[in-house]
């Protein structure tokens, strides 16, 4: 794999990535976890318990991944535009922007391409009669011609960033979120570059009040703008504070932050109500935003925001995050992103459910019931060896798959302004610098 500078915004971003597959895993077979208790009168599971629930707790991942497109994507501009340096900082928008789109779609296609093979050679036959319901609901058909089949792909790989889904893998419904913040990035930028930092913080709370209620019937603003905002912010508090950022505050402030905010992102998905501590908070985030508001993105967004806040201004942290461990999570996080549903869907099922499949239940009609799962143990040891492989194939994609999507986007690029083409092997996520883009995985 290419070397890839450690820094902590990729740490947090794998940590994000691994909690989207483990709340995605936990939804599939025990998704009652989301609730932080069986009613109100029953004592919690260990994990529905806050700061243990954030092992289930993928939505807040989400958050996470919004506030670092914010924070990478502004960082390089706003650093030029406080150095006066304005013609660098509106150049680099311009090429960002129009890289940015191939930077996205191109991994994310060939990640359809991929699931689409598997729909079509029938790899997804076992997915329709397992008891895992997120996982069925993710099986496709066998199309049952080479022009449906060529039909449905086409169909898939615009849809994706039409309407915002993704018929053969419905875990994509973000991506076209993120495309849009990373905009909506570019035009803050665009629109600030001459102006003054406390003009810029003027900016920011103005756009952070509007998505705020923004949130009526929908979740966009709390999904995208709210982070999207937050994320540009602390990009300004670090091209203010520089190296200075971990010595601001007192050291037990940043830990408290990071506690209080991992509190928050516990909030749970399901059944607020079966536990004092979440139904205050319920109650809470009811008087603070618009009727009929989807409180749970709320919820996430400020416990993702106050966990960002708290690892820039500690040391500990970042030093934490900056790991060997962290630093591959977060290399490989957009192929783990992309591939998860799939390995899911496929790998994953034939370990637990095969031994069903080879003698599928029945009943008295003589018609196929949903295959049953393994053991406890034999669960465990297919999620071990799941993981292992998603991330392993991750590391490889990484290896072989970004480098030629960095080199066509950078054809196309250098096409577009006229410039002599030079081919650059390095990966689609750049070098480790702190301007390079964090895709969502």
């Amino acid at each position: 794999m290419a070397p890839r500078d450690a820094n902590w915004i990729d740490g947090l971003r794998g940590i994000a990535s691994f909690m989207v597959v483990c709340g995605h895993l936990c939804t599939s077979f025990v998704p009652w976890l989301h609730q932080p208790a069986g009613s109100a009168e029953m004592p919690p599971h260990l994990f529905q318990l806050p700061f243990f629930r954030l092992a289930v707790g993928g939505r807040s991942a989400v958050a996470l991944f919004f506030l670092v497109t914010g924070y990478v994507n502004s960082i390089g501009p706003i650093g030029k535009s406080r150095a006066g340096n304005h013609d660098a900082a509106f150049n680099g928008i311009a090429r960002s922007a129009l890289a940015r789109s191939g930077r996205l779609i191109l991994p994310t296609m060939t990640a359809t391409l991929v699931t689409w093979f598997m729909a079509n050679v029938n790899a997804y036959h076992m997915t329709k009669h397992i008891d895992a319901q997120w996982i069925r609901q993710g099986w496709h058909r066998q199309e049952p011609t080479l022009w449906e089949a060529f039909t449905s792909l086409f169909r898939a790989q615009t849809e994706t960033w039409t309407i915002g889904w993704n018929e053969y893998d419905g875990t994509q419904w973000t991506l076209h979120l993120f495309l849009e913040g990373a905009m909506l990035v570019y035009a803050t930028m665009l629109a600030t570059i001459l102006v003054r930092p406390k003009a810029r913080f003027v900016v920011y709370a103005a756009l952070y009040f509007y998505f705020w209620q923004l949130g009526k019937n929908i979740t966009v603003g709390a999904i995208k703008g709210l982070n999207i905002v937050t994320g540009m912010f602390v990009a300004e508090l670090h091209n203010h504070y520089k190296d200075a950022a971990t010595s601001v505050l007192p050291a037990p402030i940043p830990a408290l932050m990071i506690l209080c905010g991992m509190f928050m992102a516990g909030y749970p998905q399901d059944s607020e109500k079966n536990a004092r501590w979440s139904h205050v908070m319920s109650n809470i985030m009811h008087g603070l935003t618009n009727e009929k508001t989807d409180i749970r993105r709320y919820w996430d967004h400020l416990g993702a925001a106050t966990v960002l806040l708290g690892i820039f201004f500690s040391r500990n942290a970042r030093r934490v995050l900056t790991s060997p461990v962290f630093n591959f999570l977060g290399r490989v996080s957009f192929p783990v992103y992309l591939l998860h549903n799939t390995f899911m869907k496929t790998v994953l099922t034939w370990m637990i459910y095969l031994p069903s499949a080879m003698n599928p239940p029945k009943n008295e009609k003589g018609e196929q019931q949903d295959l049953q799962r393994g053991s406890t143990t034999h669960m465990l040891i297919a999620i071990a060896i799941f993981y292992y492989i998603l991330y392993r194939t991750a590391a490889l994609w990484v290896k072989h798959v970004d480098p030629i999507c960095a080199n066509i986007v950078n054809a196309a690029t250098k096409w577009a302004y006229g410039e002599p083409q030079q081919k650059e092997n390095r990966p689609i996520l750049g070098n480790g610098s702190a301007e390079k883009d964090v895709l969502p995985s």
